[in-house]
């Protein structure tokens, strides 16, 4: 183990909610974006210092890639949740794309804080884009996963095609949150979207 690491397991107990710290530290970073949060905004917001910080936290990147960690959780338990086991892919597509969109849409229009925020730093932070494209795949997989269930029938290649078009629309979704487009429109964008890839999985 390094010095770091040890003088981070050794002293005092710490004696803050870290959970709460931790969504603290996600929707500061969600709101400002990585490059516009500094240090002092992050220790305002959670009200540590900044040695206190760095010893629970790491450095700003490291406390951007747990935030983005930390999103995905949160929105992976409130899917599960709200899709019935019985919907048809159009249905699922349809609760899906509708709770990301209350999701995107709170506080500002913030969109998502992986493909929305995590994108601009790519090209100048190797392990955000390592994140990045981890989560690519992942929902490109997710999304495979949810047609293998509702759409079992279907040929492989269509659920497969399906999948990578309805990531898409979900990455999308968010840069048109972000950007302001109307609720009407976004709805409307939502119900054709998730028709349009339902049709394609029609024996």
């Amino acid at each position: 183990m390094s010095k770091a690491g040890q003088t981070r397991g050794r002293g005092r107990p710490r004696k803050f909610d870290e959970r709460a710290v931790r969504q603290t530290i996600m929707e500061t970073f969600w709101q400002k974006g990585y490059a516009a949060t500094s240090l002092d905004d992050l220790s305002k917001a959670t009200g540590l210092v900044r040695p206190s910080l760095y010893a629970a936290f790491g450095n700003k990147e490291e406390m951007f890639l747990r935030a983005m960690d930390d999103f995905v959780i949160r929105v992976q338990g409130d899917l599960n949740r709200q899709v019935p086991r019985d919907a048809t892919p159009e249905d699922a597509l349809r609760i899906i794309y509708t709770a990301m969109l209350e999701i995107y849409s709170r506080a500002q229009a913030r969109g998502c804080l992986v493909f929305s925020t995590a994108v601009a730093e790519a090209p100048t932070h190797p392990e955000i884009r390592s994140r990045l494209a981890q989560r690519l795949v992942q929902t490109d997989t997710q999304f495979r996963r949810l047609f293998d269930h509702t759409a079992p029938d279907a040929p492989e290649g269509a659920r497969q095609a399906a999948a990578e078009m309805a990531a898409a629309v979900l990455h999308s979704l968010g840069l048109r949150a972000r950007a302001g487009t109307e609720a009407d429109d976004m709805h409307g964008f939502i119900g054709n979207a998730a028709r349009s890839i339902a049709a394609g999985l029609t024996p």
